[in-house]
């Protein structure tokens, strides 16, 4: 962790457990101006949010509100049912194989806040979406789409009568004791154990508030915000298959393969056998993992169902490699030797978000 902190100048919180025992968890860096970060700080995750929603719908399908292979025209509000996807299921959204084009960076109805896209902006984006023709024959091909997890959200409100982010507090966090966790909405107010995202400015030589363009996040696909002990609990219950609100065939569903396998978009992750994409979560092998990436934030974490290790990196510095950081680390656990795995290049940032 030195060294990132040298060569990426790491700013966030990493732990590492096996089973029952943590084998290291700090916190490193400035939260902002003179704070500094803290273990038990609140961080912003994002796309790690999408196997919370991923869980959502599975709990609504046990209910019979929603069919995992049924078409999303059936479930979402009225408003937002477009002749486009009439071939396009709720697995398919699940799993990025809908072929609905994503978001853009920009368009003119944006208002946009510090990267959060919420109201008419929102609403913007699924009604330009309607509008345009599949970019390939749905479960065909995958091609990471955000939106597609804010179309689940919309789903999850109009077959739960509840706000997104309350059903994902009450029916996933609190029966786990996730109580240092929620989801960014548009009531969300910062707490004192927020994390502040930040980038290395190299010309100032410091961190400072992230300002960079980047593609916009909703709540359902992005808005976490945790804790790594409280995002520990959840991993956990992936051990055992067990949640006081969820089926173990609903897990196992989550974990199997349900794209086409695409490693062009994550080459280096095939870590114990080539990797693909389940429902909500990256897999390799018994691997499960998944990235992060929003205005000012980086996360990733890896879990051996098999040995009962996580790590989890949840950085509030945009310009760190946070799979660099957590792939090291697994490497060095999970090797009983005690020998670092191969480190990865360097990569240059892209505006994408995972």
């Amino acid at each position: 962790m030195h060294e990132m902190i040298a060569a990426e100048h790491f700013s966030g919180v990493v732990m590492v457990t096996r089973g029952a025992r943590v084998m290291h968890k700090s916190a490193y860096g400035p939260s902002f101006n003179d704070g500094e970060n803290r273990i038990d700080g609140r961080f912003h995750v994002g796309s790690l949010t999408k196997q919370f929603t991923a869980a959502a719908i599975m709990q609504l399908a046990e209910k019979g509100a929603v069919r995992i292979d049924g078409r999303i025209n059936d479930f979402l509000p009225q408003c937002y049912r477009s002749d486009m996807w009439d071939s396009v299921t709720v697995k398919h959204l699940l799993s990025h194989t809908s072929g609905i084009v994503d978001y853009a960076i920009e368009r003119d109805y944006y208002a946009v806040l510090d990267g959060w896209a919420f109201a008419a902006t929102q609403d913007g984006m699924i009604r330009e979406a309607m509008t345009q023709s599949l970019s390939f024959r749905s479960g065909t091909e995958f091609r990471y789409c955000n939106i597609g997890y804010t179309l689940l959200g919309e789903i999850i409100e109009a077959k739960s009568g509840s706000r997104y982010a309350d059903y994902i507090k009450a029916a996933l966090l609190e029966p786990l004791g996730m109580f240092n966790s929620q989801i960014h909405d548009e009531r969300y107010s910062h707490a004192s154990n927020d994390a502040i995202g930040l980038r290395w400015d190299e010309s100032a030589g410091s961190h400072v508030r992230d300002d960079v363009v980047s593609l916009p996040v909703t709540s359902a696909d992005g808005g976490l915000v945790t804790t790594v002990d409280d995002f520990a609990l959840w991993v956990k219950a992936y051990k055992k298959t067990a949640h006081p609100m969820l089926s173990r065939a609903s897990f196992e569903r989550m974990f199997e393969q349900a794209a086409p396998t695409a490693t062009y978009y994550w080459p280096e992750r095939n870590m114990r056998g080539q990797g693909f994409y389940g429902l909500g979560l990256m897999r390799s092998g018994d691997l499960l993992m998944h990235e992060g990436s929003i205005v000012g934030f980086r996360s990733f974490f890896i879990y051996s169902r098999d040995d009962d290790l996580l790590v989890a990196a949840f950085s509030n510095n945009t310009c760190n490699n946070v799979f660099r950081i957590a792939s090291g680390l697994f490497g060095l656990f999970d090797n009983p030797a005690g020998q670092q795995a191969t480190e990865m290049p360097r990569q240059t940032p892209v505006r994408r978000r995972w």
